[in-house]
């Protein structure tokens, strides 16, 4: 099936690409609190407006979608794709919320950073093969590369999740910072997982489509 771009389809890519757009600013706020420390509190504040971008640009998609008689692809895959991109941004901003409802302060564990720093580079490939999207028949091969990258990063970020909570109980010297820390390292892993599990989605529209 040929994957053509009509005037229509306009909306529908601009929320995508705004979408992935948000996803990279989030993680970096995210990065920067973990590398340089400030405030928490402003941190949070930041991707609390970005969670509010993302629900907004979701609820512009859902609704294009209920008045369109005409789609770029299937209905089921646009809303798979919005919701997979707004997850992602929701996951963000509560990992950044949890570490100030628990005062954690700035992360010491390297394998925190790391965490975050393999969310940065996930957000980058998520972005470069939502932009591809456009022009699907001619970027099929960078979308392709771009999901075997993010996948690649999930799986380094299982590495340090395993590693960081192994260290978490060898060292923590109470059970309060076991039980918080946990939390942190659990929502980032999971917010991998579901960069992941967008990749997925991405690689079964290109399939589809192309």
């Amino acid at each position: 099936m040929a994957f053509k771009v009509k005037p229509r389809d306009d909306l529908f890519f601009g929320c995508f690409e705004a979408s992935a757009e948000t996803i990279c600013q989030a993680a970096r706020i995210l990065q920067e609190y973990v590398n340089q420390n400030g405030d928490p509190t402003a941190k949070l504040e930041l991707l609390n407006r970005a969670e509010e971008r993302g629900d907004k640009l979701f609820g512009r998609i859902v609704d294009r979608l209920n008045n369109s008689f005409v789609t770029p692809f299937e209905r089921e895959d646009i809303y798979s794709l919005a919701k997979g991109l707004n997850r992602i941004i929701d996951h963000i901003q509560g990992t950044m919320e949890k570490i100030v409802i628990y005062k954690t302060g700035k992360p010491q564990d390297t394998n925190i950073k790391g965490l975050v720093d393999v969310l940065v580079d996930a957000s980058d490939e998520i972005k470069e093969a939502v932009i591809c999207l456009r022009n699907l028949k001619e970027n099929q091969g960078r979308v392709l590369e771009a999901c075997d990258r993010i996948r690649e990063y999930e799986h380094e970020g299982d590495r340090l999740y395993r590693n960081g909570i192994a260290l978490l109980f060898e060292n923590a010297e109470n059970a309060i910072d076991i039980i918080k820390w946990k939390e942190v390292f659990e929502h980032l892993e999971t917010t991998l997982d579901y960069c992941e599990e967008l990749s997925n989605i991405l690689k079964g529209v290109t399939v589809k489509y192309v």
